[in-house]
């Protein structure tokens, strides 16, 4: 007899258990066989329409309330109130929905208005009188207006002839007081210079008239005296004299023992004759004193 393992499952479990797993994997090849691929379709690029903006006109204002007249000469009838209709409240305009944009929109162009015609002047035609009396008026205006003119002219010009005059005048009267300053200072200014030379010649004539000392090498002889042939012997003399402004030669004093050279040491210098002399340009009485030598 063999063994029988009761832990073992049984055949018919066990062909149940392969049954239903191949019958499984036959409908899943069938399902995937049965499922298309789905193709890839391409949505067509939407194209935004342009926006559309609708203008909503306002409603139109109420319609004025009308009051009835009331007669008070006939018998008073009791005033009705009248009420005012209620005013329609305006409608608010629904806002535009505002589409998302994804290209750009075109504003519309505003309308060229053209402007109207100018109104035309019409110009009444004028019979000939009266176009004869317009130009005359015309004419006279003119002439009226040309006068005008011609006299603020006139007073500009005469303004500008008084101004110039008056400029003249007054110029000259400067000139003159400017020529009687320049004069008067002139004449202050020579009568100081005539003072100061009067003052300098009169000290000039004061110090002429004092002596002045000099030697014999200062004296200018136009005669020089000859002392030789005056004595026997040779001897010094010192002559002293006086030279008066006009160059005479006064008070001649010699000075030795021989009276006879003396003597004539005295007549020769009386012959001679000398130039005046000179200090500061004036002629001065000079008084020489000189040694000579006799022989």
């Amino acid at each position: 007899m063999s063994s029988t393992n009761l832990d073992a499952p049984s055949p018919k479990l066990t062909l149940a258990t392969i049954a239903v797993v191949v019958g499984l994997h036959v409908l899943t090849a069938v399902a995937l066989a049965a499922v298309k691929t789905p193709e890839m379709k391409v949505e067509p690029k939407k194209v935004t329409p342009p926006i559309e903006i609708e203008l909503i006109t306002p409603p139109p204002p109420p319609p004025p309330v009308e009051i009835e007249e009331v007669n008070l000469k006939e018998d008073p009838e009791p005033v009705r109130e009248v009420k005012p209709k209620p005013k329609a409240k305006p409608v608010a305009a629904p806002k535009p929905k505002v589409v998302q944009k994804k290209q750009p929109v075109e504003k519309p162009k505003p309308a060229k208005l053209t402007p109207p015609p100018a109104p035309q002047k019409t110009t009444p035609q004028k019979s000939p009188d009266t176009k004869v009396a317009d130009d005359q008026r015309r004419l006279l205006a003119a002439q009226a207006e040309q006068a005008r003119i011609d006299a603020l002219l006139a007073e500009q010009q005469a303004k500008a002839n008084a101004a110039e005059i008056a400029a003249q005048v007054k110029a000259a009267a400067d000139a003159k007081k400017a020529q009687e300053i320049a004069n008067a200072k002139a004449a202050d200014a020579q009568a100081k210079a005539d003072a100061r030379a009067k003052a300098d010649a009169e000290a000039a004539a004061a110090a002429s008239n004092t002596p002045q000392s000099f030697s014999g090498s200062d004296a200018s002889w136009i005669v020089a005296p000859d002392f030789t042939g005056i004595s026997s012997k040779s001897q010094t003399l010192t002559i002293r004299f006086t030279v008066t402004k006009q160059g005479a030669i006064q008070s001649v004093n010699v000075s030795g023992k021989d009276r006879d050279a003396v003597r004539e040491v005295k007549r020769r210098m009386g012959n001679s004759k000398i130039k005046p002399f000179i200090r500061g340009g004036v002629a001065v009485v000079g008084n020489v004193t000189m040694s000579v030598v006799v022989q």
